[in-house]
């Protein structure tokens, strides 16, 4: 989950899962357990991880310009709900078949999509990594 070419990929990787993991359990009690409100807790809870990686970055000159993707997963009864920022991938395994779920947040990606690029060309384009989202790009 580094972000790459950043300083303190892997710091802000283990902040990120850490901090949306305990904010998901301090606050899954209090909400009704309906789609909209279990997204808006994904949601509340990627945004309480981009606020502590952002402060922690903050306090030290290295850690600057650190970030990272988050991948959230939350199986409530017989669904699953997911946040997603950057290009880490979150895919559905079922009898067999595996399934791309997301859709990587990604300079590249946004070409594929436009049709600028092929799938094939985004494999060795230059700026295959540069993501256009992440966590830490705002405070």
């Amino acid at each position: 989950m580094e972000w790459d070419g950043y300083n303190g990929g892997e710091i802000a990787s283990s902040l990120a899962t850490t901090s949306a993991k305990k904010y998901i359990e301090e606050n899954f009690e209090q909400i009704n357990h309906n789609p909209e409100e279990i997204q808006v807790l994904i949601r509340k809870a990627m945004e309480y991880a981009n606020e502590v990686v952002y402060e922690k970055s903050k306090e030290k000159q290295e850690l600057e310009q650190m970030g990272t993707t988050l991948e959230v997963c939350l199986k409530y009864g017989d669904k699953v709900y997911i946040g997603h920022i950057g290009d880490s991938r979150i895919y559905r395994i079922r009898k067999n078949i595996i399934r791309r779920i997301t859709t990587d947040h990604s300079y590249v990606e946004t070409l594929v999509r436009d049709g600028s690029i092929t799938r094939e060309e985004a494999f060795y384009h230059p700026k295959k990594n540069m993501l256009i989202k992440a966590l830490r790009l705002y405070g």
